[in-house]
């Protein structure tokens, strides 16, 4: 009996289901299209943000007051201490290392070309690093600063005596891509030892846009060779994808308790990163940059923010225009309602068929509003990010549990109305 009504009810007013199907299906299609590009693009967005820099920087644990103008350590190459090249590759070993996405080593060495004070900085380019026996690593400046610009081409890590020279430090010297300039250093293993020179062919002019630009940038193992710190290395910079922190993550570590810990251990903080890190490798200490960390987890919040609230409103709106059409839905068969109770059916009987009607309207809105936004998000990541997003079936049952809370949420107040009119006066007016 129930059934047959629901059924005729459906059946016979299907021009105002179907606006409110697809005023359901609107709101679920927009926020499963935002939900499908948190899931499927929100590490691109990430990935994105982490190309303007370095988040994590490592140096020595037991260094000594480093002598430092625009990050570049200008004390003799025999002072202070050192980290081992080849402890980098275990970056790529502790439990976030998935999300270690770049890393470079750096050496540096002060001295003069033309009279002129410089820094020559060692570096990786393109090195590949063999992770264990399956696996292998690219990293390097390349992969670190994907923004940097090079006039001319990159050096290889392999071929030396090459070099890049900084765009400002070039037009300084008069030189371009192919000239030969001599590099005098200030000493190598301390100041009273001999000077030594080198001739460096320019394979480049780097326009990075920071302190790189007055610098020249050589081969890591030709750097090391003419300092003679073989193996040796100053410092790193890691670019790992983050969750900005919030209150929990600024908790000191020493008081968490062992499953608090296990969580703050288990999120991909960049305090949570740095832990692993010097774990990992022993006399290190890792060192988030917070300039760079707390301007992406701004970013990233105020899109989070963004997308919540565009969600959020798409919600809103199917909500108010299921209750407009529910209103009206009631207002016009109110001599139906007065028929049912009149004839013993309670309340609860009445809302049971209007609520029910609800539920096969949002049952379906739900279904439909999902692939409408799996179509959607798939087409706007092949538009914003060049990669389409996925379809993800994990979805679905949020998108239509929600869509049954709209439905219910914008048919309450209007069934609730009709609840309240009263059987004789209703058949008193037909």
């Amino acid at each position: 009996m129930l059934a047959s009504v629901i059924g005729r009810s459906l059946v016979r007013r299907r021009r105002r289901k179907f606006l409110t199907l697809v005023a359901v299906a609107l709101g679920i299609a927009v926020t499963t299209a935002v939900a499908t590009i948190a899931l499927d693009v929100g590490d691109r967005v990430g990935r994105e943000l982490r190309s303007f820099g370095a988040n994590i920087a490592l140096t020595p644990a037991a260094d000594g007051i480093p002598v430092t103008v625009g990050g570049v350590d200008f004390r003799p190459v025999g002072s202070g201490a050192f980290l081992r090249q080849d402890d980098l590759v275990k970056l790529k070993r502790i439990f976030w290392r998935n999300n270690i996405i770049a890393f470079a080593p750096y050496l540096y060495l002060p001295g003069t070309v033309e009279g002129r004070r410089v820094v020559l900085v060692g570096s990786w380019f393109d090195q590949q690093l063999a992770v264990d026996k399956a696996e292998s690593f690219r990293a390097g400046l390349k992969r670190l600063h994907p923004t940097w610009r090079v006039r001319g081409e990159w050096p290889a890590d392999d071929d030396r005596p090459v070099c890049l020279v900084g765009q400002r430090l070039a037009m300084a010297l008069g030189v371009t891509p192919g000239t030969t300039i001599e590099f005098v250093t200030d000493g190598a293993g301390g100041s009273s030892a001999p000077a030594r020179r080198v001739q460096l062919t320019v394979r480049g002019i780097l326009e990075a846009g920071g302190e790189q630009d007055d610098q020249i940038i050589a081969p890591l193992a030709m750097v090391q060779s003419l300092a003679r710190a073989e193996g040796k290395i100053r410092r790193a910079e890691v670019s790992a994808l983050t969750k900005p922190e919030d209150d929990f993550a600024r908790s000191d570590v020493t008081k968490l308790s062992p499953e608090e810990f296990d969580r703050w251990y288990c999120t991909p903080y960049v305090t949570a990163i740095c832990y692993q890190i010097q774990q990992a490798i022993p006399g290190a200490a890792a060192r988030p940059v917070y300039r760079v960390a707390e301007t992406e987890g701004r970013i990233l919040d105020q899109v989070g923010i963004l997308m919540g609230m565009l969600a959020g409103g798409a919600l809103i709106s199917a909500t108010l225009a299921v209750a407009t059409l529910m209103l009206a839905t009631v207002l016009e068969r109110r001599t139906e309602i007065g028929l049912f109770k009149s004839l013993g059916a309670t309340n609860a009987h009445v809302a049971a068929i209007f609520l029910l009607e609800a539920l096969v309207v949002g049952l379906l809105g739900g279904v439909a509003g999902y692939f409408g936004g799996s179509l959607m998000a798939h087409h706007l990541g092949a538009l914003i990010f060049g990669v389409p997003a996925g379809m993800h079936w994990v979805i679905l049952p949020g998108a239509v549990t929600l869509a049954l809370l709209v439905t219910f949420a914008g048919s309450a107040l209007p069934l609730a109305r009709g609840l309240k009119l009263a059987p004789a006066a209703v058949l008193h007016d037909v």
